[in-house]
């Protein structure tokens, strides 16, 4: 059964035996976007702006507190597996596929896997791979106030940080957020935020890709970007000044934008 709400529905999709928790709204052709640590924050002005020229789909990951999370899925790439089952029994055809942090790993995966249902590929400040001269902050160490702040470039002058987080003080402990930060933790500690294989996995993929960087990413190196644009044949590599992690709130319409080019 679906939730229409104006801008978009709300619905629970089953795939295998679990029911994906999923925001649809726009028209035109399909983009799935796969939310990061932060979690599904609803409807974004992301979404709005990629929805002007196209059909988006927001899912909630297994194990974030609005898909429950089959004992299966464990790791980055069993969500990448019921990601492409969920492409499969949807039938959207190919569809423009985005990742923001740990969603970009996992898009990367999907991409890997299969990408004959990919139309394009954008991987924004993607996880996955261990950069060589820096490190990557320590989401799970560190307070959660302070790293959704270090995912702005300047969260008091951000419109999203202040919507979403802004009137409400950040809980450290407990709530949807903890339970999205226990999932990325079974799948991300060990190896922190990477995986050995995937930048030799990489080349394999055969799809349109964009590469999305913020200038002042402080919790994944920009030098991350730099390295899946040189592992993946034919992809673009662009950086947006003044942003953050969290390009997708930070910058959302200068992303969306860029999106719209490589999906022309």
């Amino acid at each position: 059964m679906a939730v229409e709400s104006g801008r978009f529905t709300t619905e629970h999709v089953p795939v295998g035996q679990t029911k994906l928790h999923l925001l649809t709204g726009g028209s035109g052709r399909p983009c799935v976007v796969l939310h990061g640590i932060e979690g599904p924050e609803g409807w974004l002005a992301f979404h709005d702006a990629l929805a002007e020229h196209a059909t988006v789909y927001a899912p909630s990951h297994p194990g974030y507190g609005h898909t429950d999370c089959p004992t299966w899925i464990t790791s980055i790439e069993h969500q990448a597996v019921f990601y492409n089952w969920f492409l499969q029994d949807a039938n959207l055809g190919q569809v423009d596929l985005v990742g923001v942090g740990v969603g970009g790993w996992i898009a990367a995966h999907m991409a890997v896997m299969c990408s004959t249902r990919l139309r394009s590929l954008t991987l924004v400040a993607a996880a996955g791979v261990k950069p060589l001269q820096s490190e990557i902050f320590d989401v799970f160490v560190n307070r959660w106030p302070e790293v959704l702040a270090r995912g702005f470039f300047d969260p008091q002058h951000s419109g999203e940080y202040r919507r979403l987080y802004g009137d409400t003080p950040i809980a450290e402990f407990g709530g949807l957020r903890e339970v999205g930060r226990v999932m990325s933790m079974k799948m991300c500690f060990r190896p922190y935020m990477y995986d050995r294989a995937l930048p030799a996995m990489l080349g394999k993929i055969r799809v349109p890709t964009l590469v999305v960087w913020g200038s002042d990413d402080r919790i994944i190196p920009s030098e991350c970007g730099q390295l899946y644009a040189d592992a993946i044949p034919g992809a673009t590599l662009r950086v947006i000044d003044g942003c953050g992690h969290f390009a997708h709130l930070d910058r959302p319409y200068e992303l969306a934008a860029l999106i719209r080019e490589i999906a022309a």
